[in-house]
């Protein structure tokens, strides 16, 4: 008996999608053995030179402050639909093509501007198969996530589901799973205590966890410093990512407390696990782990549009704090880990673990199944 084929389409814009689509994969392979899952790029790697190269500039946009601008024009529902309608020529041969030539039976997005894409060429290949939207925006959905041509949409939150509905999207085909996040964080049982000692970290010293995403962007250096300044009562583990420059800065450093620097890591579950409070950018990924392994946040910065609703989430929440300014963060991490405030780290503690929703992945998997099966019992 041959598998059902899903199809997980995805672009390099930012880390969060890839991650959603590997959470996805990885829930198939532990839930059903029917099913083979391929990830695709679908950006980068199907769509035609020059516009498979809009993706790119994603970073760059960010980095020099572009983003926002570009998130305003766009979060438009009459001008996000013009916008793809306008695209659509340039690349409808490509998305026929691929569908064509893997004949999924399941279609799973998790990047805003292929909802519509792959609605358009299913219905050109009269091919009848399940279209599933993953949204990967924690709270503040951009109108390209709107797709009422999708079978399916899963989305974060209960704030995600109602711009869903606002947006258009018929209330039985929105449903609330969590954005899925690695099983690894399902299945890390180890104390905190034992994840120090793996980690060759005191195991009785508060711990401080400063992340900067895969690829080590941000005031990483300038917080760590202000953190380590103000002599917090415990330790500090910095990941760095996959940049090199900051990572040899950082390590040639003399801190005041102890320190540990890691570049890119694949052990996140076991640092969260092991550590008191976190300190990121308002990454709907990081959050969402944070929220798992129950750790207090302090949101160093958030990129204008998509997650600004997270900071809101957060502290409304009262998961933790949003603080822009290097020496803000290091008075807040040396106040909170005080004796004086074990009662508020605790409060927060409990506040983020109740956001979490370890079991999304597989939540979002078995939605994906249902109605793979739905479709095929209507054949």
């Amino acid at each position: 008996m041959s598998k059902k084929r899903i199809e997980i389409l995805m672009a390099s814009t930012g880390g969060g999608h890839r991650s959603a689509a590997l959470a996805i994969s990885e829930a198939f392979d532990e839930l059903y053995d029917d099913c083979e899952v391929e990830i695709v790029d679908i950006w980068s790697d199907h769509i035609p030179f020059p516009l498979n190269r809009i993706g790119r500039m994603y970073g760059r946009l960010v980095k020099y402050g572009l983003w926002e601008a570009v998130w305003d024009a766009s979060n438009d529902p009459k001008r996000i639909q013009c916008a793809l309608t306008t695209m659509w020529p340039f690349i409808d041969d490509a998305m026929e093509e691929f569908f064509a030539l893997t004949r999924p039976d399941a279609v799973v997005v998790v990047h805003p501007l292929f909802n519509h894409f792959s609605a358009w060429a299913l219905r050109s290949l009269q091919v009848h198969v399940p279209l599933v939207t993953v949204v990967t925006d924690l709270v503040t959905t951009h109108p390209g996530w709107i797709c009422p041509d999708a079978d399916l949409c899963l989305v974060p939150s209960e704030r995600s589901r109602q711009y869903a509905l606002d947006g258009g999207m018929s209330p039985d085909k929105v449903k609330v799973t969590g954005l899925p996040i690695s099983l690894k964080f399902l299945t890390n049982k180890i104390d905190k205590l034992e994840a120090r000692k793996r980690l060759g970290l005191a195991e009785h010293l508060p711990t401080v966890l400063l992340v900067s995403g895969g690829e080590g962007m941000g005031p990483v250096y300038k917080i760590a410093r202000a953190i380590s300044s103000h002599r917090p009562a415990g330790q500090m583990v910095i990941v760095a990512g996959r940049n090199q420059r900051l990572r040899k800065q950082l390590e040639r450093t003399g801190w005041e407390i102890p320190t540990k620097v890691l570049g890119f890591v694949d052990n996140m579950p076991e640092l969260m696990r092991a550590a008191d409070v976190i300190v990121t950018k308002a990454g709907p990924s990081t959050i969402s782990e944070a929220f798992i392994a129950g750790l207090p946040i302090i949101l160093s910065g958030f990129i204008p549009g998509q997650e600004e609703g997270n900071v809101d989430y957060v502290v409304q929440k009262r998961a933790g704090v949003l603080a822009e300014d290097s020496e803000a963060i290091g008075r807040l991490v040396a106040e909170w880990f005080e004796p004086a405030n074990a009662d508020l780290l605790a409060e927060m503690t409990r506040n983020s673990r109740a956001l979490g929703r370890p079991e999304a992945a597989l939540n979002v998997a078995t939605e994906i199944h249902q109605i793979m099966d739905r479709f095929a019992e209507g054949r």
